[in-house]
């Protein structure tokens, strides 16, 4: 066989083409797909902790309360809540501001959340300086320590 008949015989066969319109549409899918995967998994992730979050942004405007349950390999099961602050929390002069508001996030925390399950309340309150280092303060506390502070 010659290098031409080689030739002549790969150009006779048709490549096999996807119409735009399919490719469209299976793009479509999948962004639907992925987008509803990523909601769900949202939902879930932060549905046991919706009711406490609702309270800390009510009594802490601005705050952007996130709220994190669990434990990492070999620690205590612990509840994370991180709170932006309009204060700096590591500085000395803010020292009774930080002490107030972390009373006050127990206290939610106790009242909107089953803190049975946990072995840690860790807080951070956070603010975050323009161009500059974030200050930060973060405090955590037992949870069989803490004073009983159930509903009523």
């Amino acid at each position: 066989m010659s290098s031409s008949e080689t030739d002549k015989t790969q150009s006779d066969a048709a490549p096999r083409t996807i119409s735009g319109r399919l490719v469209v549409m299976s793009m479509f899918i999948l962004g639907v797909i992925g987008g509803t995967i990523c909601v769900t998994y949202a939902i879930w992730h932060n549905a046991p902790f919706i009711e406490l979050k609702k309270a800390l942004a009510a009594e802490f405007p601005k705050s952007v309360p996130q709220i994190e349950g669990g434990q990492h390999k070999g620690s205590p099961m612990t509840l994370r809540i991180v709170m932006k602050v309009d204060f700096h929390p590591g500085e000395e002069a803010n020292a009774p501001l930080a002490e107030a508001a972390t009373k006050r996030i127990v206290e939610l925390a106790q009242q909107h959340q089953d803190l049975s399950p946990y072995e840690i309340l860790r807080i951070h309150l956070v603010k975050q300086r323009p161009q500059d280092l974030t200050s930060r303060k973060t405090i955590d506390f037992r949870v069989a320590d803490l004073p009983d502070e159930s509903p009523k």
